[in-house]
């Protein structure tokens, strides 16, 4: 067995793979349903359990490797089959070429996960002699699955509907003549068009008969689930096919609070000529930064670069081509920044790390042949000229002037909060509407409102779309006095804060009456079903429901699904930098990959970091008062808001979750814009903004995007 060989297979990703072309160079009381307050109920068995235990399963080790069948069939049972009849027609930029469009769907088959960080796998039979992949939409969410690969095979592992692959093992048929990987997802990434008349080839033909989805879980599944991917299919052969070389590492590791880069070189020794033109660049916490180069003749060329914390698609490469032949040296670097007291090594859960650069190719179809990768790990020095710069790599933002910010509706009030639905096509917008908390004196010396007759009458929740800005529905009338936090979990409830009640009130889908209250109407506390003006809510995808409280009391408290109190957290102080010692808990952002809440604790200027158990873990302070805070999943940065004082306008900042650091200040340089008091950040649109100053604006930031089209 070869040195690469040995590499690939300990390196996770690479089970599957043939032998390598590439050689190495020399060189969480439940609430009463629609009472005013959280009444005394015995929890099931159950949430009992989660009370006592506040029963956070430890990430569990993956199921080892399936044991392969017995027998060798030729069709696995129960397989998904699409007949060469059965034709589609899917929105895909097929241009000039010709054919049936046939949409594919893989999809787990209604799966439930038994442990933390399990893989699995379905396979789908192609039953075509030749088909092409032009194109994959994603239909998965990255609060619950960490990434997806798709493979092509001759045979799968296993003759079952679906199995489970432990540690990244038994996905083709140890016999398969061809076994490769296909395409790549994580983090939330969009659609993806192949360029035209460029596929991948598939059928039997290509002795690809079975694509093979495989899901990592990060969590023990709740309920049953069918994430997937469409794969997008032409009948007609473009005329040039597509493949892809994987640059990957299995022996990294990384020290404590220490940078490593994670290096692989390879001399292209096929006689071919391959064309790169997209890239794809994978870790899992620490790594900052993945870049790929050509080296020919002693001059190197940057063939792509990315943050693997951002949404881990395909990005075609920038320029002009730049193919690699015979004798080309190729290289790919991670690099890692650990954060950690503990080492860190290459592995499959997502407390481990990986490195990976995905190179997708293209070459003329009468010459193809599927090109594998590059796993020898030697460390190189980059020229000064062919240096990724820093630039490269950062987040920018704009004021989105042609976003409708005025008038969103015509009684629209002091923007409370603000979220977004699951599937981040709806801005969710709690404004107060009359109530306007600076006009008189709302609440007595003990924090009782004053006025318990001025309910709303207005909706008060309303839904918008993020590119129009048009209201698309609303809910919320007779339910509130002083709106203030909004959340949306990720079955589409509407969690709720009302500062005058003392309550968090949650809305399920489509129902105008809350489903679960929590805090006792009209009076202030500090206990397990009590607040004090609580001021914010976030919501975990196992349904543990954090509550901010708040005005009086400088705490986070947690309940079960059902309203069940599990605990509290943090303690009120005016020091500054310990973590958990909080003033003011204005608002919360959730961090669902790494189980973590974010408290904006607004006088004292500082973000603290807290695990779901209640551990404090870190605080790191902004200038001015934070009133507002999210979570950019992508790029590892809380987005945060302060208000304009004497010195300085409102600004956005955007600061590392991990380090404290700041990445980005954005002032907001116009006069109207001067007491943000809500922020939410939406997936591939932006970030915006509440406003509790007359006129009342949602304003919204875009990113800057650069063109990555050729």
């Amino acid at each position: 067995m070869t040195r690469q060989m040995i590499v690939r297979s300990v390196f996770l990703l690479l089970c599957l793979v043939s032998l390598s072309k590439g050689v190495p160079t020399p060189d969480e009381t439940p609430a009463a349903e629609t009472k005013d307050n959280v009444t005394e109920a015995e929890a099931p068995a159950e949430e009992a359990e989660t009370s006592a235990k506040e029963a956070e399963a430890p990430a569990e080790a993956p199921a080892k490797e399936a044991e392969a069948p017995a027998k060798d069939p030729e069709t696995p049972a129960n397989e998904t089959t699409v007949p060469e009849k059965e034709v589609a027609k899917g929105e895909i930029k097929t241009k000039s070429i010709e054919g049936d469009v046939v949409t594919l769907p893989l999809r787990m088959p209604d799966v439930l996960t038994t442990v933390h960080d399990m893989y699995l796998v379905t396979p789908v039979k192609v039953d075509y002699d030749d088909a092409y992949i032009v194109g994959y939409v994603p239909q998965a969410s990255a609060e619950r699955v960490h990434h997806i690969l798709i493979y092509g095979c001759t045979k799968p592992a296993q003759d079952k509907p679906y199995w489970d692959v432990g540690d990244m093992g038994g996905i083709c048929h140890w016999s398969a003549e061809v076994n490769t990987i296909l395409w790549a997802w994580a983090l939330d990434a969009p659609k993806f068009d192949l360029p035209d008349k460029v596929g991948f080839h598939v059928g039997r033909n290509a002795k690809i008969d079975y694509i093979l989805l495989q899901v990592h879980y990060k969590y023990k599944l709740k309920e049953a689930d069918n994430s997937g991917v469409d794969v997008i299919l032409i009948t007609k052969p473009p005329p040039k096919l597509a493949g892809i070389y994987l640059f990957a590492t299995g022996g990294t590791v990384i020290p404590p609070r220490m940078s490593v880069n994670a290096d692989t070189t390879c001399a292209f020794q096929d006689d071919v000529e391959i064309t790169p033109f997209a890239y794809r660049t994978h870790t899992h916490k620490l790594g900052v930064r993945v870049s790929g180069w050509r080296e020919r003749e002693g001059t190197w060329t940057l063939l792509g670069t990315g943050n693997p914390q951002k949404p881990q698609m395909f990005y075609l490469m920038k320029g002009e081509n730049h193919p690699v032949r015979k004798g080309d040296i190729l290289h790919a670097r991670c690099e890692f920044v650990s954060t950690r007291d503990i080492t860190t090594r290459i592995g499959s859960t997502g407390e481990d790390e990986m490195c990976n650069f995905y190179m997708m190719y293209f070459m003329d179809a009468d010459k193809f042949r599927l090109e594998d990768g590059c796993y020898y790990e030697k460390k190189f020095t980059v020229p000064d000229y062919a240096r990724v710069k820093d630039e490269e790599n950062e987040v920018s933002y704009e004021v989105d002037d042609s976003w409708k910010s005025v008038g969103i509706v015509e009684n629209i009030g002091q923007i409370g909060g603000l979220s977004h639905s699951a599937d981040k096509k709806q801005l969710v917008v709690f404004h107060r509407a009359g109530n306007d908390w600076s006009k008189k004196q709302w609440f007595d010396y003990d924090n009782v409102v004053v006025d318990k007759e001025a309910i709303l009458e207005e909706d008060v929740i309303l839904f918008i779309d993020p590119i129009s800005g048009n209201v698309t529905r609303s809910l919320g009338k007779n339910h509130f006095i002083m709106p203030h936090g909004v959340f949306v979990d990720h079955h589409d409830n509407v969690f709720v804060t009302d500062v005058a009640l003392h309550q968090v009130l949650k809305f399920e889908v489509n129902k105008t009456e809350p489903s679960l209250i929590l805090g006792t109407k009209f009076e202030p506390g500090n206990d397990s079903s009590h607040f004090c003006k609580p001021t914010s809510v976030v919501v975990t995808a196992e349904d543990f429901i954090f509550v901010g409280d708040g005005y009086c009391n400088s705490r986070v408290v947690k309940f079960s699904k059902r309203g069940i109190f599990v605990g509290e957290f943090g303690k009120e102080s005016r020091k500054k930098k310990v973590p958990g010692s909080m003033g003011l808990v204005h608002d919360l952002a959730i961090n669902h990959p790494d189980r973590l809440i974010y408290v904006a604790d607004r006088e004292n200027g500082q973000i603290h970091t807290m695990t779901y158990k209640g551990n404090f873990t870190a605080v790191h302070s902004v200038p001015g008062s934070v009133y507002a805070i999210d979570y950019i999943p992508e790029s590892r940065l809380i987005a945060a808001v302060n208000i304009s004082d004497a010195e300085s306008p409102a600004k956005v900042m955007l600061v590392n979750a991990d380090s404290g650091e700041i990445k980005g200040v954005y002032p907001c340089n116009t006069s109207n814009f001067t007491m943000p008091h809500a922020l939410t950040y939406i997936q591939h649109i932006g970030i915006f903004l509440g406003e509790i100053t007359s006129p009342f604006h949602v304003w919204k930031l875009s990113e800057k995007q650069e063109d990555t089209e050729k």
